[in-house]
């Protein structure tokens, strides 16, 4: 869906179309925007809402409202699950509660797939076995969903008497319980995607309540919510807990005691991108480089177009008869099998790459500049990372 937004105080600014949820490529593009209409605070609600297209039209009500910009984004990350008939127990949910802010839409998100909804009395049937899902947590055998008298078990449901009419159709909340998931600052746990660590940040100055953060995630959001959250800095956080998804290999070379979130997060990004394929390489690169920071990782995973990785090889001659028979580089004759020289290839092979045999196969480099000089931070980064701090220090702002 799109929010048309605009700030309330100056409606003569114009307005911004915020797609929602934002997509992680154009969320920094969105908070500029924002900014330049003099609204998107991060935990002001200042952002005028004055109109939402596609939505469901329980948040027609939030027209008109002023609403925070990362408030909204997460309910709508949060709805934009619900598939079948999820999204008419929201609305039916919303309205039997009379839910009109920003809030308690964020709370119902989760948790309303536990009502009941009838919106086709041709088929009681059905809406019986819907109903079983409903309130046995789903997931049931089909040969269990097949034996039940669906029917029955909805007629007896509506005898109750405890359904409540709404335009999404009958809706019944199963003894459903509004819970304070989200109370104002920081956001609930949710996986809208596969995220590569989950991380327990807990503050180093005092009064700032824990905090649990999934990386990888657009770094100006990752600033955001850390200032949501009540910590003055990205440096003003150490990490209590942590799992990740990384290969033990990279995993190892982490000391998390000592890693800068911005830099993890940058690593998560890039890593992020790699196929199963492309993650083996980086292990196995990883290995050879022996990287002692998160930003070494990130420039390793940059570059992998710069090593030859061949997986589940242990000696040079395994090398040399890959390299000859399956890589494509050479024209091999197996009639003259006998007389290539496999060992002696790979040897020299290992010698030009500067390579190694490890766990996962062979791992060889084949950049112009040295391992260290390649893991460096680059220049330009470097400067702009500087500036950033320089500004953030200048202005006591976020980091």
């Amino acid at each position: 869906m799109n929010a048309i937004i605009c700030n309330g105080q100056h409606p003569d600014w114009g307005c911004a179309t915020i797609p929602l949820p934002i997509p992680d490529e154009e969320y920094a593009h969105s908070m500029e925007l924002l900014e330049q209409l003099g609204i998107g605070g991060v935990t002001e609600r200042d952002c005028h809402i004055d109109r939402l297209d596609r939505s469901p039209a329980a948040l027609d009500v939030l027209e008109g409202q002023e609403v925070n910009i990362d408030e909204l984004d997460f309910l709508a990350r949060s709805i934009e699950r619900y598939w079948g008939n999820e999204q008419d127990k929201f609305e039916g949910m919303a309205y039997k509660l009379g839910i009109k802010d920003i809030q308690g839409f964020i709370n119902l998100s989760f948790g309303c797939e536990q009502a009941t909804v009838i919106t086709n009395f041709e088929d009681l049937n059905r809406a019986g076995k819907d109903h079983y899902m409903d309130t046995h947590g789903g997931g049931e055998p089909v040969s269990v969903l097949e034996s039940l008298g669906g029917e029955k078990l909805i007629r007896d449901l509506i005898a109750t008497g405890k359904g409540t009419v709404t335009p999404s159709g009958v809706v019944f909340d199963n003894g459903f319980q509004l819970e304070p998931s989200y109370t104002g600052q920081n956001f609930p746990v949710y996986y809208d995607k596969a995220y590569l660590m989950e991380m327990e940040l807990t503050p180093l100055s005092e009064g700032t309540q824990p905090t649990v953060l999934l990386l990888p995630t657009p770094e100006k959001r990752l600033e955001r919510l850390l200032e949501r959250g009540g910590y003055r800095s990205a440096e003003d956080v150490q990490i209590a807990t942590w799992r990740s998804d990384l290969p033990k290999q990279i995993e190892d070379r982490l000391n998390m005691a000592h890693e800068g979130l911005i830099e993890l997060n940058r690593m998560f990004q890039a890593v992020e991108k790699l196929d199963d394929a492309s993650m083996d390489r980086l292990a196995a690169a990883v290995l050879l480089a022996e990287p002692e920071y998160a930003m070494q990782v990130r420039r390793l995973a940059e570059n992998l177009d710069l090593f030859e990785f061949v997986p589940n090889i242990k000696t040079p001659e395994e090398l040399g008869r890959f390299m000859i028979q399956q890589s494509g580089r050479f024209e091999f004759d197996p009639n003259l099998d006998g007389f290539y020289d496999y060992a002696k290839y790979g040897e020299q092979r290992v010698r030009e790459q500067a390579g190694a045999f490890n766990e996962l196969g062979y791992i060889g480099y084949t950049g112009a500049m040295s391992l260290d000089e390649l893991m460096m931070e680059d220049p330009a980064e470097a400067y702009q990372r500087e500036q950033k701090e320089e500004q953030g220090q200048m202005m006591g702002g976020m980091m």
